[in-house]
């Protein structure tokens, strides 16, 4: 049975699983890389806030004339107006609170790892969206805004590398979070297309891929299917190889005594006189051996055109005539009509000629075995659906029996009183020797029909 176009549902769910999960795992993947790229950017614009509120100090010490803390307060003061600073607190380069500007002051010095970091010359800033619910954050008396900017900034001149102090800014953060919003909104739009052009590519690619698993699949089934196939031709052909050759020496060794014992049951046929049962008996003794001395010389000539080499042609009607001169006794003496029928005529070379008859004879035979009185057997030619040539041998028959029909062309055991159940499979060895091969069309009550199928000749 070839294997199916289509995948079995199972195997379908399957697939979409690992489609689905592939999809999911990509999104999993670009939302965990978006977020990290979403922290990282996140970062840089708040440093570069606070490093722009860095810069601005700098700026209003270096126009300051003193270091004192006093003026350095001025100085920074002055930032509040230009940056939209909301609080500030100043410390000096001994972490001491040098003053603050709408924040309470405080006696708790900056963290030391803040310090650390603010003194070494980076500037640190932290957004709080919620001032009420953090607790970290620092509750602003002077600000309604609920969302603020922390900013520590160390405190130099631009023309000195060491800081003086340190600065703690607050900000108000509406034009920020809008920035951060915006940035949000372009990432995760990125991320969503990277997302959907991905999960494409890797439908694509892995449809693709499973396309071929199918494929090499039905392959591999396919040769194996053959493998079997050729192991049962290769114990079928080694079986009948051994007795086509047993035939070949029996065929040799009784066909003198055929024919001697032909002419004994002639002659006493002939010397039997009014004797009716007697001459019934030898009658039908007479027709069996006139049968066996036909079949043996078939036999015997195809195996001598085997030998010799001969090259001639024969037409499909003409094997269909030989096939039916051959069969006429049998078939007048049971009764039954045997019909031909050639609407085109196709040539074949002398070897697959007398292959075809032999394997017509045997199944035109086995029909008129199958066919009461007054029925029919028919034998049609024509052009093969795939090309070629085909032979249908149609009978009126009761059809086989089941167990016969799942064994078909297989050597079992007969139906028919002295039958061997070689038969059907030694004309399938037959066809296949000429190219071509059986097929059942059908078997029912109305009769059987097998047609012969030959390829087109190479």
């Amino acid at each position: 049975m070839p294997a199916p176009a289509v995948p079995p549902p199972s195997g379908r769910i399957t697939r979409l699983s690992v489609l689905g999960v592939t999809v999911l795992v990509f999104g999993a993947a670009v939302a965990v890389m978006t977020q990290q790229l979403r922290s990282g950017l996140r970062e840089q614009i708040l440093r570069r806030e606070a490093e722009m509120l860095a810069a601005i100090a700098s700026m209003q010490l270096d126009d300051a004339a003193e270091d004192v803390p006093a003026a350095m307060f001025v100085a920074i003061l002055k930032t509040q107006k230009l940056a939209g600073v909301s609080g500030l607190r100043i410390y000096d380069s001994e972490r001491r609170l040098n003053g603050t500007y709408l924040l309470p002051p405080t006696g708790t010095p900056p963290p030391d790892e803040l310090w650390r970091r603010v003194a070494a010359g980076e500037s640190i800033g932290r957004l709080y969206r919620n001032l009420s619910r953090d607790p970290d954050a620092e509750i602003i008396p002077t600000s309604t805004a609920d969302a603020a900017f922390e900013a520590w900034v160390p405190l130099r001149r631009n023309r000195s590398a060491s800081a003086i102090g340190a600065a703690q800014f607050w900000v108000e953060a509406d034009r920020l979070l809008v920035e951060l919003g915006a940035h949000d909104r372009r990432l995760w739009t990125q991320a969503a297309i990277a997302w959907i052009a991905g999960s494409l590519v890797i439908v694509s690619t892995l449809s693709w891929a499973f396309r071929r698993l199918d494929a090499a699949n039905r392959a591999l089934r396919a040769r194996s299917e053959d493998l079997q196939r050729a192991n049962r031709e290769l114990v079928l052909a080694a079986k009948t190889s051994a007795l086509g050759a047993v035939t070949a020496h029996l065929m040799h060794e009784i066909k003198n005594p055929l024919a001697g014992l032909e002419s004994i049951v002639t002659a006493q046929t002939e010397a039997a006189g009014r004797d009716v049962a007697r001459d019934g008996e030898l009658a039908e003794a007479s027709e069996l051996t006139r049968r066996l001395r036909t079949m043996v010389n078939d036999v015997v000539a195809v195996l001598r055109d085997e030998q010799s080499g001969a090259e001639f042609e024969l037409t499909s009607a003409d094997v269909m005539d030989v096939v039916r001169a051959k069969v006429q006794a049998d078939a007048d003496a049971r009764g039954v009509r045997v019909e031909t029928a050639a609407p085109s005529d196709v040539a074949l070379s002398g070897r697959r000629a007398n292959l075809v008859t032999l394997v017509l004879r045997n199944l035109v035979q086995n029909a008129l075995e199958a066919t009461p009185a007054g029925g029919s057997v028919r034998i049609r030619s024509g052009a093969a659906p795939g090309g070629g040539l085909e032979f249908l041998v149609e009978d009126t028959g009761g059809g086989l029996p089941a167990a016969v029909q799942e064994r078909l062309f297989q050597p079992c055991a007969s139906t028919k009183l002295g039958g061997s159940g070689l038969g059907l499979a030694l004309s399938q060895r037959l066809a296949s020797q000429a190219g071509g091969r059986i097929e059942l069309v059908r078997s029912d009550a109305r009769g059987t029909s097998f047609r012969l199928v030959l390829e087109p000749e190479a």
